[in-house]
């Protein structure tokens, strides 16, 4: 039993072709377009004879099997970035599709439901990334600023409230693309997931005194944002001390008073350190803060701290499995970009494979990833489920 990957890029052109005018794939959450597709993955299935229903947000579902057990539950997401590319998130949403239609083509007796889902917003900007299963997991804090986040959507607090429904599985098994350089530099076709990054941010001010730039010469300045370059140079190599799979980065920064005539006064920026080890990426950052409270004039305070993620062993088990049985080369890897499987994993069982994305190329038109790469992922979900249903 295989899947027929002919369907499966068939399926996903089809999706793909759910788009705003302009390069690359634009489907936003909560838009016109994420609808549009939803309402596709509800047409498809309803061609081939398998049940959906959505929850009040959006969420949307699609069951085989028999409705009186606790089922298995695999899929992903269908909005995008802006100009983003054809496989984050749909890629696992169409695998998962595929999936259910190789057991029913094949007559496949379930002694407990599989489930496709589509989770709404999970790329979402302004309730925050995973909004859809984080819903659904009840793992939402409703407090003045999360009302006021949500009047700017279409949703309201008791569409929130009625949207949760995790009781109703045990396994949650997401295939993505990479989004990094990994599997691909390796000569790997699957990556198995064995955890999603923590993450650790401080926001730090830099203090210098701005002046005019024609008239105070180079010895006698202040310059805050020459200060940041030597400051941004020592936090790579602090970084790069720690190695794999330790990243830090400054991707936020804003230059005071931000005029070509004015040496900068002030520079403030977000930095950032992903990892496994939450001590590990404290003692990044202590590093950090203590080389520029000594060497420079910065005022630093917390912003984010987020732990990492383990995802199943029983699941990490039988995708190796399956992996083995189908002579699929593997990696066992962390993921530093937070998925749907991080507010999954809160609840119940959860796994994530991952394919090559070529150049690590992701939230971009040229995102890619091969026909033989993508065969390959969806054969090992397929083979992992077949495991979970024969527990």
């Amino acid at each position: 039993m295989n899947i027929n990957i002919e369907r499966l890029h068939q399926m996903l052109d089809e999706v793909n072709q759910i788009t705003e005018e302009g390069e690359g794939i634009t489907r936003l959450a909560y838009s016109s377009k994420e609808d549009d597709a939803l309402k596709w993955f509800m047409e498809t299935c309803h061609e081939n004879s398998i049940d959906t229903h959505q929850d009040a947000i959006g969420n949307t579902f699609a069951t085989i099997g028999p409705k009186d057990k606790k089922g298995i539950l695999i899929g992903s997401h269908l909005d995008t970035v802006k100009n983003g590319g054809k496989y984050d998130g749909a890629l696992g949403v169409v695998a998962g599709l595929e999936v259910l239609l190789t057991f029913k083509e094949n007559n496949i007796p379930l002694k407990r439901p599989v489930t496709v889902v589509s989770f709404r917003g999970e790329e979402a900007n302004i309730l925050g990334g995973t909004f859809g299963s984080r819903i659904f997991c009840d793992l939402i804090e409703i407090d003045e600023d999360f009302e006021l986040k949500l009047s700017k959507t279409p949703f309201n607090i008791e569409q929130v409230k009625n949207s949760s429904g995790y009781e109703n599985y045990t396994d949650y098994l997401e295939l993505h693309i990479e989004q990094g350089k990994t599997l691909e530099n390796k000569g790997m076709q699957i990556g198995v997931v064995e955890a999603i990054a923590g993450i650790k941010r401080i926001d730090v001010k830099v203090i210098g005194e701005a002046a005019h730039s024609g008239t105070m010469s180079m010895r006698e300045r202040n310059d805050a944002l020459i200060s940041t370059s030597k400051l941004l140079l020592e936090f790579e190599k602090i970084v790069n001390t720690y190695g794999e799979p330790y990243v830090g980065t400054v991707g936020e920064l804003y230059v005071s008073p931000n005029l070509a005539n004015v040496v900068p006064g002030e520079i403030n920026f977000v930095l950032e350190v992903r990892g496994i080890d939450l001590k590990v990426m404290k003692n990044i950052i202590d590093e950090f803060k203590n080389y520029a409270e000594n060497n420079h004039s910065v005022n630093i305070k917390e912003n984010v701290e987020k732990h990492q993620i383990n995802l199943s062993n029983d699941l990490i088990n039988l995708t190796k499995e399956t992996c083995a049985e189908k002579s699929i080369h593997y990696h066992t890897m962390m993921s530093g970009a937070n998925h749907d499987a991080n507010s999954l994993s809160r609840r119940m069982n959860a796994g994530m494979i991952f394919i090559p994305s070529k150049d690590g190329i992701s939230h971009n038109p040229a995102e890619y990833s091969s026909t033989e790469d993508i065969e390959a992922g969806a054969e090992v979900m397929l083979g992992t489920v077949k495991k979970l249903l024969a527990e």
